[in-house]
This record gives C-alpha cells, structure tokens and sequence, in this order.
C-alpha cells in the first residue's frame, strides 16, 4: 500500500512541481523535479542496495545509454517490494521493483521493460504530458502526504487514497495510447541497438497475462493494456533480433532476487532447496541451495554447496558465502584475481575483515566509478579513510554518500569538515566548494 500510494505521488507531484510554469520544461527543470521525486520515494520506501543487482543493472542502463541521445544521464533505481512494476519521471529516473525482477526469466525481458521507459524519457513522453497538467494544486498533494503519514491506520488511509487515485487515473489518460506504442516502436530499436533480442518486453508481457498476475503491471499499461495485437505487433516488427550480449550472468540474479528479497516466510528458501535436493549438479539450483543455507545463517553448508557450483561465477558465489562466514583470508584468496566490480566488493570487505585497511581502501577507491550506483563504495571508503587517519578524504566520501542517498545536511555537514582538513587553498576544497554551492543553489 504504502509504495503504490507514492507512485501516485509521483505522479502528483509531475503536475505540482510544473504548476507555475506556462511553457515546456527545460532540461534543468526536469533535471530537478526529477531529483525532487526521488527525495520523496528514496526517504519513503526501501531502495535495494544489493551490489548484485545495483551493479549487474548498471552494465544493462550502460547499453541502453549508449544507443539513446539523451540530454542528461538515467538514473536507475531499484525500489525493494514484491510489486511488479516499472515507471519514468522526467530528469531521466527510472525504476524498477526487485518484484519485477524476481518475475522475470532472461536478461532480454528486463532489457525490454528498461528500453520501453527509456523511450518515454527520450520520446519526452512524461515531460510533455507534465507539462499539459495544471490543475493538480498543493492540497491534493497534502491530502497524499497524509495518507502515508496514516498509513498505520489503514481505513483512515483507504479513505484519504481514494481522491488521489482518480486524479491519477485522469493523469494517465493523458498517457496515450500513441505514446505507448511510440515507446514500443522507440524501445525495440534501443533494446536491439544495444545488443538485445527486441521482443523481449513482448515476452515479459505474455508472461504477465499467462500469470493473471497483470493487474500488478505498471499504471500505463493497465490504462493501455498490451492485448494480444499489440503484442503481436512488437514481435513482427523484430522477426530477425537475436540477443549478442553474454547473458548467462542474469539468470542468477533472478534466483537472488527471489531468494533473498522476498519476505519472510515467503517459502522461497524452500523451493530452491528441493530443488537443488531433486538436481545437484544444476548450477542455477545450487546457487539457489547456496543463498537459502547463507540467509539462514547455516554458513558452512552455504560454502560447501557453493565449492560445488559448476558456474563460471563460482569464485565470486564462493568468495561472498566465505565473506559471510568471516572466513576473509580464504575469501581474499579466492577473489583477488576477479575483475568484475560484484567480486571487488566482497574482496574489499574480506580485506577489511583481515584488518588489512590500506588494501580494502584501495580496492573501494578501484570501484568510485561505481559510487553513484552503489553508494556503500562512498560509505566504505569514508569509514576506512578515517580509520587510517586521512580525515579530509573520511568525511569528503561520508559526504558523497549522503548526498547520494538524499541526506543533504549530513553531506553538508561532512563536506565542511572535509574542507577544513584538507586546507581551503587545496584543490580538494576547491572542489568540494563546488558541490557545497550546488546543494546551497538547490535549497537542500
């Protein structure tokens, strides 16, 4: 309840934040509405922060990316709830829940879905149709805002919900049934550029519709359901699209999703142990077998199963179920000579667990490219800069992190300290200088 509530404030807040502007947006404007938005749902709902998929999803946005012309970079952001959903705002915000992850089969259906939002950004979908709502005002907005702060309440919440989901009923009217198939033709032409069977997202849908599980599906497709022709449309415009990126990574990252970011109870851990009882040397079971004995705590069957796994990513499933058995020199020795940024984690947190710092901080500072996917790297290095006694470089990456997660007081206040240590002449400062004035202008 309380996440499909805030993307009906998202929604809201489209017509809100554009309530004062008579013409288009500006890249700027969408930049910070977008940025706004997700304040609002990065402080009001779980964000996954599995390196897995943070980082395995980045390498999926990065091809997508690279054959879109875009006027500001996608921001994806993964929303932890069993919900299967999927949505753009305007600044180039992208999301998709765990649920939907855990739903999917291949690595082409999540392609899909991700290639489909992006061309509602690209195609300006959501900043035009932003841009023709004036009529949302501030105290419908509070009356949602209410609504969550009820939320424990859930017949007083129902009651406050109702009004605001007619409007956002009306809101994705003005979605239309143009735009969609806009977004359709546009998506199956980023998904194939970037090396992906172009009928993914027709494949997800099916699957979707066999399930009866399609009233969970994002608020657009359930104003313009995918029949059967529209489907069918998508796979004869790509009869000849075939999949060139190395896939086989994904199908562990579903396993994972399923496994370890469903609630409890859920009887996941369950189905995957039978599993792997019924075929021990499929490695996708074992794997599955592997997170279900580690999230329980059963650590050394954990590590067995996983010396076990017939996968050319044994090393890396190895090298986490030794991490979390705080078994750091083993761990360390199996994972030192992988160069994906998943093993390089987990290799920095088995050198931090040997209490070898310097090298658990050179290892993060390895992975900084990766800091705005998966802030922890920020968090991490902060922590361990500190401890060695480089306090300037301490609270300037506390402070990135905090900014990356929204927490704009706590970057404040760590990116003043950081300039004080480093010295206000340093070019450290000077840079740091920089980003102070930026959340000062935003009003942060």
């Amino acid at each position: 309840m309380k996440l499909k509530l805030f993307f009906v404030v998202c929604l809201l807040l489209f017509s809100l934040c554009i309530s004062s502007i008579s013409s288009g947006l500006t890249v700027a404007e969408e930049q910070k509405y977008g940025k706004e938005i997700f304040l609002q749902i990065a402080n009001s709902v779980p964000i996954n922060n599995d390196p897995y998929l943070s980082l395995y999803l980045q390498d999926i946005k990065r091809r997508l990316e690279g054959v879109a012309t875009l006027p500001f970079p996608i921001t994806l952001t993964v929303i932890q709830t069993q919900t299967i959903n999927a949505f753009a705002t305007v600044g180039g915000y992208i999301y998709i829940t765990s649920g939907l992850i855990a739903f999917s089969e291949t690595e082409e259906e999540l392609a899909g879905v991700l290639a489909h939002e992006l061309a509602h950004i690209t195609r300006r979908h959501v900043a035009k149709r932003v841009e023709k709502e004036k009529y949302i005002n501030i105290g419908m907005l509070a009356t949602m805002l209410a609504g969550i702060l009820v939320g424990g309440d859930a017949q007083t919440s129902q009651a406050i919900i109702v009004g605001g989901q007619a409007a956002a009923q009306a809101l994705s009217l003005k979605y239309s049934r143009d735009d969609e198939e806009d977004a359709d033709r546009t998506g199956g032409i980023f998904a194939d550029r970037a090396g992906y069977n172009a009928t993914g997202v027709a494949d997800f849908l099916k699957k979707l519709r066999v399930s009866s599980r399609e009233t969970m599906i994002p608020q657009y497709l359930l104003t313009h359901p995918y029949h059967e022709e529209r489907i069918a449309t998508i796979e004869n415009a790509w009869p000849d699209s075939t999949t060139k990126n190395n896939t086989t990574f994904y199908p562990y990252l579903v396993v994972r999703a399923n496994v370890l970011h469903r609630p409890p109870g859920s009887g996941s851990k369950e189905i995957w142990l039978n599993k792997y009882k019924q075929d021990r040397d499929s490695p996708i079971n074992a794997y599955g077998a592997m997170l279900a004995y580690m999230s329980s705590g059963n650590i050394s069957e954990s590590i067995k199963v996983a010396s076990h796994i017939k996968s050319p990513y044994r090393n890396l499933f190895m090298g986490e179920a030794l991490v979390n058995g705080r078994q750091f020199s083993d761990a360390v020795e199996v994972l030192k000579y992988q160069q994906d940024p998943i093993s390089k984690v987990f290799l920095a947190k088995a050198y931090d667990g040997q209490g070898n710092i310097e090298m658990a901080a050179k290892t993060y500072r390895d992975l900084l490219q990766y800091g705005s996917v998966f802030p922890e790297i920020y968090y991490r290095l902060g922590m361990l800069t500190g401890r060695m006694g480089l306090e300037g470089m301490g609270h300037e990456y506390l402070g990135r992190y905090y900014l990356e997660i929204g927490r704009y007081d706590l970057a404040k206040t760590n990116i003043e300290k950081a300039i004080n240590k480093y010295g206000i002449n340093s070019r450290e400062a000077q840079d740091l200088l920089k980003i102070l004035d930026l959340i000062k202008k935003a009003n942060y």
